[in-house]
């Protein structure tokens, strides 16, 4: 463990001492003040560095020679002005020549540190411990999973001595963006140990460590800025997995992501995981997953691979409610926009176009402020909602239900979105707010056909989608039943695919 040093006390020594001595030319406290505190600094980045580990991930992806995501058109244009076979196929590879999927050969970098260890099961080695931003590892995934590799994957820890290990991945949280690794060693190895990031105030000092632009061993100091940012809030966008973020300008750049945020003790209050900035690189703002939320989703992936979540079945609309009817001057709530039928909130009562006010006494006013409450609240507890329904405010108390971050995994997923068995119709049951096909799908949406084929097995559904996905292709021609009306709808399957260029 990192012993505490006395940093925060010679750091107050040092204002009280230069505050006594200002206008002594002649005095020498404040300078060897100073001294010492640079000192302590030295001392305390020197006992939690070894800690800090840089991350290497390498994959292979099936990628087409293209010149760009407008394909689909390009093809379509060149088929119908260069009819005759052969000049098609010398100008793209087109009719005569069809392009062949290609591997390619992708890395990534980032940062993580070791929280812990155990014996490994025939005692002779150490099972090491690394937190990271799921994200730094995406790449090693395959689709849709929080900890399966893709055929070829690798994934190494490499520690501040230059020794490296490969590592596994004991599972991910997307929600949070944390991801946690381990790898085998004979060797102990110092780890670092959790701060409170609740007890953090702004003005509180911060350092952040990791590996930016591949400079291993990088530690800057900053302070707190703001707690419990909404990062994207304003927006309704999503990041990696939309959160309540520390902020700091402690200086983070490509490759900090995954490192610790650690305080004056040497204790981790955050892990770093997204900057805020126009260009790319640091401008003064950025983002940390508190260590309260960190702490229980990462202890969680060592004990059992995965996380377990609360919900009490409710979709939240992105928007802010502020300024609409029976909204009184500077109240603030979140809409909800749909009840999941059966759920605990659909037992209790709880409907759509309720807007909730609190959670558990906690005034909210985005989505993700109060997904972030109940998802921490021990599944079998009950949440206290407080409701604004037309005019009147009404309290409810709901259970709190279990979700696990592979339940859709496990189920019949793909690109967030949860499709099963209903009256034996083929249905959508479920879609995460940060899925691509959240603009296409809604809940309760009938699959008929993908492309020309009737699907009727989600099963079978799924694995031709992965399929497709595999393949390169691009964009897929779903028809749907929506409200007794049938509809077609072009989806992406990848984010290359989101857009058409114009």
């Amino acid at each position: 463990m990192i012993k505490n040093t006395t940093l925060c006390t010679a750091i107050m020594y040092s204002f009280l001492s230069y505050g006594d001595n200002i206008g002594d030319s002649k005095s020498e406290s404040a300078p060897v003040t100073l001294s010492k505190i640079q000192d302590e600094f030295a001392h305390l980045i020197e006992n939690f560095l070894p800690s800090v580990v840089n991350i290497e991930v390498t994959w292979e992806e099936l990628a087409q020679e293209s010149s760009g995501d407008n394909d689909f058109l390009q093809d379509f244009l060149e088929g119908f002005l260069f009819r005759d076979k052969e000049s098609s196929g010398q100008r793209r590879g087109f009719r005569g020549a069809p392009r062949a999927p290609q591997k390619q050969k992708m890395a990534s970098q980032g940062s993580g540190f070791i929280i812990g260890s155990k014996a490994s099961k025939d005692g002779k080695q150490k099972i090491i411990h690394v937190v990271t931003n799921r994200h730094v590892i995406a790449g090693a995934l395959k689709r849709n999973s929080s900890s399966a590799y893709r055929p070829g994957a690798k994934v190494k820890v490499r520690l501040q001595s230059g020794v490296s290990y490969e590592a596994e991945i004991l599972g991910s949280d997307l929600m949070c963006d944390i991801a946690v690794l381990a790898f085998k060693s004979e060797d102990s190895h110092p780890i670092l140990s959790w701060g409170d990031s609740s007890m953090v105030k702004q003005g509180h000092f911060a350092l952040a460590a990791g590996n930016p632009f591949g400079l291993g061993g990088t530690v800057t100091v900053g302070r707190i800025s703001y707690k419990n940012r909404e990062f994207g809030a304003d927006t309704g966008d999503t990041t990696e997995g939309p959160d309540l973020f520390l902020q700091s300008d402690a200086a983070m750049n490509r490759g900090n992501s995954g490192g610790p945020l650690l305080n004056i003790q040497g204790k981790v209050i955050g892990v770093n995981t997204a900057i805020f900035s126009p260009t790319g690189t640091y401008a003064g703002i950025s983002f940390s997953v508190p260590s309260v939320r960190a702490k229980i989703v990462v202890d969680q992936i060592i004990e059992s691979g995965f996380v377990h979540r609360g919900v009490i079945g409710v979709f939240l609309h992105p928007r802010g409610v502020s300024g609409t009817e029976h909204m009184t001057k500077g109240m603030r709530g979140v809409l909800i926009k749909e009840v999941s039928p059966g759920s605990s909130a659909d037992k209790k009562g709880v409907r759509a176009g309720d807007i909730i006010l609190s959670v558990n006494g906690t005034l909210v006013k985005h989505w993700i402020q109060v997904r972030s409450i109940i998802g921490f609240v021990k599944p079998g507890q009950s949440v206290k909602l407080t409701l604004l329904r037309g005019k009147n405010k009404i309290d409810i108390d709901v259970p709190v239900e279990s979700f696990s971050s592979d339940t859709l995994q496990r189920s019949n997923q793909f690109m967030g979105v949860a499709f099963g068995l209903s009256s034996g119709k083929l249905k959508v049951q479920h879609i995460e707010e940060d899925s691509l096909w959240k603009n296409g799908l809604i809940v309760e949406d009938e699959i008929l056909r993908l492309g020309d084929q009737e699907i009727k097995d989600p099963k079978l559904f799924i694995d031709q989608l992965n399929q497709l996905q595999e393949k390169g292709v691009k964009r897929v021609i779903i028809t749907l039943k929506r409200k007794e009306k049938e509809i077609s709808i072009i989806l992406p399957l990848n984010h290359g695919g989101e857009y058409e260029s114009s």
